[in-house]
């Protein structure tokens, strides 16, 4: 899931600290590294927003400049974040018959292991795998099926601090098998950004961009 990278936009709550174009910076090299990251683990698909036509310019080649080689791009639809959610899962499920990975791009610290330890959950008939941030949201599910518990949450809960406790709360009631990954700082705002630069193992593209 990803959003065409543009000034004023991209990465608002950082921009005290990197500047607008530093934001937009960032962004660009958190889509591509997220691109990378799924194109490691499996064939990749990348829902774009916002959608074509829109007077801001053409999302999709933005989008497509960072993609990894053989990425195929649709647009996200939906009236909200679970629909658009629920939207590209189902698209992806349909295309590919599954299991199906869905991230965001404000999660640098994605590496090799997240992909060993979901892929492996997903193998030992888990139906859905989380992996929790710190935000009280997630920065990847995975699901070997469309499910509607998997998104159907309150839709004006998305984006706040109650996105993982809601979603457990779905599964279970849904008696779906749940597989847990570590949890993650996201890259959000200014504290983020700080811990992440005083971390030796930080991804060194990303380290750039923050840097400038």
């Amino acid at each position: 899931m990803a959003t065409a990278p543009r000034p004023g936009e991209a990465m608002q709550r950082l921009e005290p600290l990197l500047g607008v174009d530093g934001c937009v910076r960032l962004a660009r090299a958190l889509i591509a590294r997220a691109g990378r990251w799924a194109a490691a683990v499996g064939p990749t698909w990348i829902a774009y927003a916002p959608r074509d036509g829109d007077a801001r310019g053409d999302a999709r080649a933005e989008i497509a400049s960072l993609a990894p080689a053989g990425a195929r791009l649709f647009e996200q639809d939906g009236a909200d974040t679970g629909a658009r959610l629920s939207h590209a899962f189902g698209e992806v499920a349909a295309a590919h018959g599954g299991p199906v990975i869905v991230i965001g791009t404000d999660q640098p610290r994605l590496g090799r292991s997240h992909a060993w330890a979901t892929l492996d959950d997903l193998r030992d008939d888990v139906d859905v795998c989380l992996g929790p941030d710190t935000s009280g949201g997630y920065y990847l599910l995975a699901a070997r099926e469309p499910h509607p518990a998997l998104f159907g949450i309150d839709p004006s809960a998305w984006g706040g601090p109650r996105v993982m406790a809601l979603t457990l709360e779905a599964l279970v009631g849904a008696e779906l098998r749940m597989g847990w990954l570590s949890s993650e700082r996201a890259l959000a705002g200014p504290a983020d950004a700080k811990a992440l630069l005083a971390d030796p193992c930080a991804p060194p593209d990303i380290v750039a961009a923050l840097r400038g």
